[in-house]
């Protein structure tokens, strides 16, 4: 079998992307085979694969069914969602998926599962799954895709195929083996920036150019119709959010979400596939001499961050406003930060269309009945202290 092809991917495209970002270099991972690859024991694979993330799927659960997770407020079960059964339209064969009948399977990712490594599995087969991400290459740069790289070059056929053990989520300990520093090795004497930050912050807080969030899921859609709806169909982008994650401060986004009135949001880490080297400043996270990053400055002076809001003056998406800039997330974020909910008007069984269903969006409330953080902490004092420049 012409399994070979599975490993040996990363060498030249990790290369490329330390040139880009112009850090040290100290040598990249020879491959990205952690020695729980395929090889070539296809059964093998076959018996762990149920416990890994793209078969139990498992992180959806996690943050839905948590203590104050969103079901709290809408009372449905997972269990009669379809969540867990999302898929592509086709297999990578490019028969059609039946959503009856459909359970993960190795045809999700393989053209030939009995030869795997007979074909590579392209950037376009995972994208055809992982939305967000294929909304990201239509919306930002990244020095990574620039130079060549694709999803592989990252993530371990050990996340893709799983290892033995169940994870609650991608973000659970363990779950992931992506991290910068499998390729950059950064030194505290390469520049003032990283003598102040490396221990302290992760990469993602400078390097990530911008996050996303699908504003404001309408919930009802989803149970009926088993697709997502939320505003305007279009990502919200132009902000990052910050939280500490894994010992450092981590990049992070929002999920919005209105069910029969009432309103929710979750704060997650996210690390936004926008990664730059160029346009960082001090001041996009800090206030210096009073100057600097607006949302820091509004919460010194009022204690609050308006994260987005409804001007019912403007038209069409424009009405929506935010979010914007570098958030911090606070200890007393569930007060402090501000969200504008929607509701959608129209009637649950209409296509899912954006610009078509834009009018019948409107302002619901800007209180969250319900919010939770799973993963991750909000900042500290001493953390928002260090953000304000008196």
């Amino acid at each position: 079998m012409n399994l070979q092809r599975w490993r040996n991917r990363t060498r030249s495209w990790a290369f490329a992307a330390i040139l880009a970002l112009a850090l040290m270099p100290l040598g990249c991972a020879e491959d990205n085979d952690d020695g729980t690859g395929p090889g070539d024991d296809i059964e093998r694979i076959q018996q762990i694969f149920p416990t890994s993330l793209h078969a139990a799927r498992l992180g959806k659960a996690t943050f839905y069914e948590a203590a104050d997770g969103f079901q709290s407020l809408t009372g449905i079960p997972m269990s009669e969602l379809a969540c867990t059964k999302c898929h592509a339209t086709t297999y990578a064969d490019g028969s059609p998926v039946d959503h009856a009948t459909y359970a993960p399977g190795c045809r999700d990712c393989h053209v030939d599962p009995e030869d795997p490594g007979a074909e590579e599995v392209s950037d376009q087969t995972c994208l055809g799954c992982h939305g967000r991400q294929g909304a990201e290459q239509n919306l930002f740069q990244d020095v990574h895709r620039s130079a060549g790289m694709e999803c592989m070059d990252c993530h371990t056929e050990r996340e893709m195929h799983g290892d033995g053990n169940s994870y609650a989520s991608f973000l659970a300990p363990g779950a992931s083996d992506a991290a910068c520093e499998r390729c950059h090795t950064v030194s505290a004497d390469d520049n003032n920036y990283h003598q102040i930050h490396l221990a302290t912050v992760h990469c993602s807080a400078c390097h990530v150019k911008s996050v996303s969030s699908c504003y404001n899921c309408h919930f009802e859609t989803e149970v009926v119709q088993e697709k997502k709806r939320y505003f305007n169909q279009t990502p919200r982008t132009g902000f990052k959010m910050l939280m500490n994650f894994n010992g450092k401060v981590h990049t992070a986004t929002f999920q919005s979400l209105t069910h029969d009135g009432e309103s929710f949001v979750a704060i997650a880490p996210f690390y936004g596939h926008s990664i730059t080297k160029e346009d960082i400043s001090c001041r996009d996270c800090h206030l210096q001499g009073g100057n600097g990053n607006p949302n820091v400055k509004a919460y010194d002076e009022t204690g609050k961050i308006v994260v987005t809001s409804w001007n019912p003056s403007a038209q069409g998406a424009e009405r929506l406003v935010g979010p914007s800039g570098v958030i911090p997330i606070p200890g007393d974020w569930k007060t402090s930060l501000e969200f504008t909910f929607l509701q959608y008007t129209g009637d649950v069984n209409d296509p899912i269309n954006g610009a078509q269903n834009l009018p019948s969006w409107d302002y619901l409330k800007s209180t969250a009945d319900g919010s939770h953080i799973v993963y991750g902490s909000p900042l500290t004092q001493e953390q928002m202290d260090a953000l304000i420049d008196h």
